[in-house]
C-alpha cells in the first residue's frame, strides 16, 4: 500500500515537473518551429551624424528582442531596399546570402553585424528612402519574423554626386569710356559690361561672382549694376568700393550671359596707358556635405575701347594774359613783354606752353594776335590767344620821345611839334599837320648821334612818318 502511494506521488511529480519544464523552455509549436521571434537592427553610416547615402556603406547591429531562438537555428536576412551591391553578416551562418548562426538557445541579445553597401544609383528624391529588409528564423523550417530598423542609417539619402562647377576664367568684360572713340581718360568713368564665359558647369541660384579691381590701384568702383539673372544688393548712395558682388537669382549656363555692369572712376593720378586689370572670384552656393564649397579666383579678360586708359583730354589754360596796348617805339620793332600763361592737365606729367609771337619779341604798329599752345605728355594740345595793340599816336609818340631823347630841351621841342600837328589834324588842316610832322622828323634826324642813337632816331622818324595825314 505504501509502495503504490509512493509510485503515485512520483508520477504526479513527474507530470507536474514536465509541464513546468515544457512551459518554460519549449515555447516552440509542434514540429519544432520557432515561436513569435522579433528582431531589431540599429544602422549607422559614414555621413554626418551617422547618416548614409547611396553609394556608401551602412553598418547595422542585429539583436533578438523577443521570443526564443533554439540552439542550431539561424536568422536569415533578405535582400535590402534600396538596392545594395553587396551585403553580408558577421558571424556568418550557412544560409546565403546573409545569416546569423544560433549556437545556444537565446531569449534575447546580440546576433551579429550586417554590412550593406548600397548601389550608387540609389534614391534621387530629396530626403532619400527608408531602409527595409525581410528576416526569417529557420529551425530548420524558415518563417518570416518581425525586423525593426532604426538609427541614423535607417534612411538612405540621395547619392552624393559632386556638382559640376563653373570653371575659370568665370567672366569677361567689355569696357567703354565717354570719349568719342569709346576710350576712357583720366578724370572720367569707364562703364564695363560683364558676361559669363560658359566654361565648366552652370551657375545656380545662390552662386556669387565677385569682380575686384586689381589695377590701376587708384581706380574705384562707383556703380554695380544688376542684370536679369543677378542681384548686386543694396548700396548706399555715393558708396565707393573696389568690388562688385553678383549673386545669381537663377541657373545660368553658356557663354555671353549678361551678369551686370560695373562703373570705374579713373582719377587724374592714373598714368596714361594703364590697363584695366580685374579678377573674378567664384563662390558656390551652399551645398550639402560633402560637396566642396570653397571659393576660387581667376583673372578677367577685359576688352573694348575702354580696356586701357588713354589720355585724349587736352590741357586747360588756367591763366592767359589779357589784351594789352603798348606805345610803339618803332614802326616794326616794338619789344613787348607779357606774363606767361599757365595750364593744367587731367593726367600726370608736365604741360609745355609756347606762344607766338613770344614774349620779348618785336611787334609792328597795329594789332597782333598772340597764340599760345599748351601740350601734355600724351601730345594733346589746346590753344588760347590774346591781342597786343602797338599804338602810334601823337600822345604815345611824345611819351616815347621824352623817354628816348636824353636832352630835355630837345625832347620838349619835339613834343611841341607833335602837339601842333595833333591840333592841325583835329581842325582838319592837313597841310599844317604835315608841316609840323616834317619839322619833327627833321629835328629827330638832326639829333641822331647826339641825344638819340642812330637806331632811336630812325625809329622815331619812321613813327612820325606813319602819322602823316
Amino acid at each position: 500500500m505504501g509502495g503504490r502511494s509512493l509510485r503515485r506521488r512520483w508520477v504526479l511529480f513527474s507530470l507536474v515537473l514536465g509541464t513546468v519544464v515544457a512551459a518554460t523552455t519549449v515555447p516552440a509549436s509542434a514540429g519544432g518551429q520557432p515561436g513569435p521571434v522579433t528582431l531589431s537592427m540599429y544602422c549607422s553610416g559614414p555621413g554626418p551624424n551617422g547618416t548614409v547615402a547611396a553609394g556608401q556603406t551602412d553598418t547595422c547591429g542585429v539583436d533578438l528582442t523577443g521570443g526564443t531562438l533554439q540552439a542550431g537555428s539561424e536568422v536569415v536576412l533578405m535582400q535590402p531596399s534600396p538596392a545594395a551591391t553587396t551585403f553580408s553578416c558577421s558571424p556568418s551562418g550557412q544560409r546565403a546570402p546573409c545569416s546569423f548562426p544560433v549556437s545556444t538557445t537565446m531569449l534575447h541579445g546580440f546576433l551579429g553585424t550586417e554590412t550593406i553597401h548600397f548601389a550608387p544609383d540609389g534614391p534621387s528624391q530629396g530626403g532619400g528612402a527608408p531602409l527595409t529588409q525581410g528576416a526569417e528564423a529557420c529551425t530548420p523550417t524558415c518563417h518570416s519574423v518581425s525586423l525593426r530598423i532604426d538609427g541614423p542609417g535607417a534612411v538612405v539619402g540621395t547619392p552624393f554626386r559632386p556638382r559640376f562647377l563653373p570653371a575659370a576664367p568665370y567672366a569677361y568684360k567689355i569696357c567703354s569710356g565717354p570719349n568719342q572713340d569709346g576710350t576712357v581718360s583720366e578724370t572720367q568713368v569707364d562703364t564695363c559690361r560683364i558676361y559669363t564665359t560658359g566654361l565648366g558647369g552652370q551657375f545656380v541660384q545662390g552662386d556669387i561672382v565677385t569682380i575686384a579691381r586689381v589695377s590701376p590701384v587708384e581706380a574705384t568702383t562707383v556703380t554695380c549694376g544688376d542684370s536679369p539673372v543677378t542681384d548686386t544688393g543694396a548700396r548706399r548712395p555715393g558708396e565707393v568700393t573696389t568690388t562688385c558682388d553678383y549673386r545669381f537669382a537663377t541657373s545660368v549656363s553658356g557663354s555671353g550671359v549678361f551678369i551686370g555692369t560695373e562703373v570705374l572712376a579713373i582719377p587724374n593720378t592714373v598714368v596714361p596707358g594703364a590697363a584695366i586689370v580685374q579678377e573674378a572670384t567664384f563662390c558656390p552656393a551652399p551645398q550639402p556635405a560633402p560637396q566642396p564649397s570653397s571659393c576660387a579666383s581667376s583673372p578677367v579678360a577685359v576688352s573694348g575701347a575702354g580696356a586701357t586708359v588713354v589720355d585724349e583730354i587736352p590741357p586747360t589754360f588756367s591763366s592767359v594774359p589779357p589784351d594789352m596796348t603798348v606805345d610803339a617805339t618803332g614802326p616794326a620793332d616794338t619789344v613787348v613783354q607779357y606774363p606767361a600763361p599757365t595750364a593744367t592737365d587731367n593726367a600726370p606729367g608736365a604741360v609745355s606752353i609756347s606762344c607766338s609771337p613770344a614774349s620779348g619779341s618785336s611787334f609792328a604798329v597795329g594789332d597782333t594776335t598772340v597764340t599760345c599752345t599748351a601740350t601734355d605728355v600724351s601730345g594733346n594740345s589746346a590753344t588760347a590767344g590774346f591781342r597786343v595793340t602797338v599804338q602810334n599816336t601823337f600822345d604815345s609818340l611824345c611819351r616815347v620821345t621824352r623817354l628816348e631823347v636824353t636832352n630835355g630841351g630837345v625832347a620838349h621841342s619835339l613834343c611841341v611839334k607833335l602837339e601842333g600837328a595833333a591840333d592841325a589834324v583835329a581842325s582838319g588842316d592837313t597841310a599844317a599837320a604835315t608841316g609840323k610832322l616834317g619839322a619833327y622828323v627833321n629835328e629827330v634826324e638832326a639829333q641822331s648821334g647826339k641825344s638819340l642813337t642812330d637806331q632811336e632816331a630812325q625809329d622815331l622818324e619812321g613813327l612820325g612818318q606813319l602819322l602823316m595825314p
